[in-house]
């Protein structure tokens, strides 16, 4: 292996992050998390001596599917050209998905170790800006409750400056998506829309599917967050869920379980993180 080499996570290897599909050990699956396509091997060999031999762990996770170096470097984006009628798309530049991904990652390493990986995990998933603004929401209020206050302080402070960009970035957006639009010129009366859809019509997109293993991610983020190992077993019940009733089911026994193990406040605040979850269960369909 070329030390000078730089990796790309494969499909398989997303899976991974995603799905815990293949069982990678924990090393493993640090290791694979910090491969962003852009460190070598040397680089990665040096700020993640926790993990051990990386050299040959990189090699591993190659040899297992994981991880690539032929997949040629594509653009985090590509604008496609826009189609008639359609919103212009903004081009605004200024904020780097994948650096500030990089920032959180390396901060809470640093600060945390391994036991980063459940929220280093939640940081490498998010494909948009406003993701990861709530996900740095969430590390606000995790980092004073397990560190001391010096040190979460000190850690907030490396991340800090990647949130106020990113706040910048989205405030500049939205002023430019609501600034006017040239008045239209006079025109001819249009005609009543029709009351049936006309032939060959595309219908309206149908309700988002609901995302089980991304809701399984946020209550195991957020249990650890305010139980810490204790949430262990409980965790361990919502990974084991296969359908979004069994989850509400878990969902359910939490919300009881929460009282007799937390504070009165403490109990609401962590509820109030995963309510949205159970709300956007739907129902079956009688």
């Amino acid at each position: 292996m070329e030390l000078n080499q730089v990796y790309l996570k494969t499909a398989k290897g997303q899976e991974e992050i995603l799905n815990r599909a293949y069982k990678l050990s924990a090393n493993l699956r640090r290791l694979l998390i910090m491969v962003d396509g852009r460190s070598t091997a040397a680089d990665m060999a040096s700020r993640l001596t926790m993990l051990g031999d990386v050299a040959a762990a990189l090699i591993e996770l190659e040899v297992g599917g994981f991880i690539a170096t032929s997949a040629p470097r594509v653009p985090a984006f590509t604008a496609a050209a826009p189609e008639p009628n359609s919103a212009p798309v903004s081009s605004q530049p200024g904020f780097n998905l994948d650096a500030a991904k990089n920032v959180i990652k390396s901060a809470l390493l640093n600060a945390i170790g391994p036991a980063a990986d459940y929220w280093i995990e939640c940081v490498e998933v998010t494909s948009t800006p406003e993701q990861l603004r709530l996900e740095f929401d969430a590390i606000h209020e995790l980092l004073p409750r397990l560190l001391a206050e010096p040190q979460a302080e000190q850690t907030w402070r490396q991340m800090e400056p990647v949130m106020l960009s990113l706040d910048r970035w989205m405030t500049n957006r939205a002023n430019n998506a609501t600034s006017p639009s040239p008045l239209p010129s006079p025109a001819a009366p249009s005609p009543p829309a029709p009351s049936t859809p006309a032939p060959g019509a595309v219908p309206p997109p149908a309700p988002a599917e609901f995302n089980l293993d991304k809701a399984k991610g946020v209550i195991r983020f957020t249990l650890l967050g305010a139980m810490g190992p204790t949430a262990s077993r409980r965790i361990e019940r919502v990974d084991a869920t296969t359908t979004p009733q069994a989850l509400r089911v878990e969902l359910d026994g939490i919300r009881d379980m929460l009282p007799k193990v937390l504070s009165k406040r403490q109990a609401e605040q962590t509820w109030r993180q995963l309510e949205p979850i159970l709300q956007s269960i739907s129902t079956p369909s009688s």
